[in-house]
């Protein structure tokens, strides 16, 4: 019946919910950020597949991952959806960590500042603030990525 949700329904917008090939596609999209400018799709699902063949017994070929990308692949099998799962985890607790270091490079930096001579420089001092709010930009950045891996 067109429009009901069954069990083995794939299609997102048959039972309004999100499938396992929607949750996975989802979460290999999220392995692959952050993405570099000019960065391809080739590129990013590439990244994606090896970070979750880091976590698969078995090396997740780029085709596979590419349809799941795609939300192309029929189905999900549950060790490939506890390995994706797994992979995002660990990119998760990788970007909380990096939010931590570039916050304390930030703060390091704005001591810098602050214990600066008055002879210092201004050019100097200029930079070190600078440098100081690029880190906190990243430290941001980064913590909004964590959060968006956390919140999927």
């Amino acid at each position: 019946m067109p429009g009901k949700h069954t069990e083995g329904s794939e299609k997102y917008s048959e039972g309004g919910r999100m499938t396992t090939v929607d949750q996975a596609s989802q979460l290999l999209r999220e392995l692959a950020e952050p993405r570099p400018v000019g960065d391809t799709v080739k590129a990013a699902i590439t990244r994606a597949a090896r970070a979750v063949s880091a976590v698969l017994q078995e090396p997740m070929s780029y085709g596979r991952a590419e349809d799941i990308w795609r939300r192309e692949a029929r189905r999900i099998d549950a060790a490939e959806m506890d390995a994706i799962r797994a992979a995002h985890a660990r990119r998760a607790g990788e970007l909380r960590t990096e939010v931590q270091k570039a916050a304390a490079l930030a703060q390091r930096l704005e001591r810098l500042v602050a214990q600066a001579s008055p002879a210092s420089s201004g050019e100097d001092l200029e930079q070190l603030r600078s440098t100081a709010d690029e880190a906190w930009k990243a430290a941001r950045t980064l913590r909004r990525l964590a959060s968006e891996a956390r919140g999927a």
